[in-house]
């Protein structure tokens, strides 16, 4: 089987049929959706914003991190689910759009970092400025750049 072939047999799956011939289902998964983005973003962006000396100032970010962390890991669990659920819905549409895989290629590398860059945050109760504002910028620039791609790919 190719690439192409998988993303016919993943649109193909019972519950991408599902959320294709169903009114209100994908709607609702959508909604799912963007509450995780929500759960996921806005603390994480709280978390760069203070990082960056933007925000929360009179508290270690390191210690606002760890008390978001469980409404970030909601977040992360509930696109997890959804997004994958609503790329099956319309897998074939993406497999030839460029900018989706370039969303993709975004995406993977904004976890990778947030996982390995925040995880340091967490860990040290006191960054320097330079690392932690480094930090927070990188953080903005992949997560700002993968919702731009995402809105762009809706449109392509």
């Amino acid at each position: 089987m190719d690439f192409c072939e998988a993303f016919v047999w993943i649109e193909r799956t019972p519950i991408a049929e599902a959320l294709r011939n169903s009114r209100v289902l994908f709607p609702i998964v959508e909604i799912i959706h963007l509450i995780g983005l929500a759960l996921f973003a806005g603390p994480l962006f709280l978390i760069d914003l203070g990082l960056l000396g933007l925000a929360m100032r009179r508290q270690p970010v390191a210690e606002f991190a760890r008390a978001l962390l469980p409404w970030t890991r909601c977040g992360i669990a509930l696109l997890l689910v959804t997004g994958p659920m609503m790329f099956a819905a319309q897998a074939t549409k993406w497999y030839g759009n460029p900018v989706f895989w370039f969303k993709m290629a975004l995406l993977t590398l904004a976890l990778a970092f947030q996982w390995r860059a925040h995880r340091k945050v967490m860990s040290e109760n006191a960054l320097r400025p330079l690392p932690a504002k480094l930090i927070g910028s990188v953080s903005l620039l992949l997560w700002i750049s993968t919702a731009i791609s995402a809105k762009i790919m809706e449109s392509f």
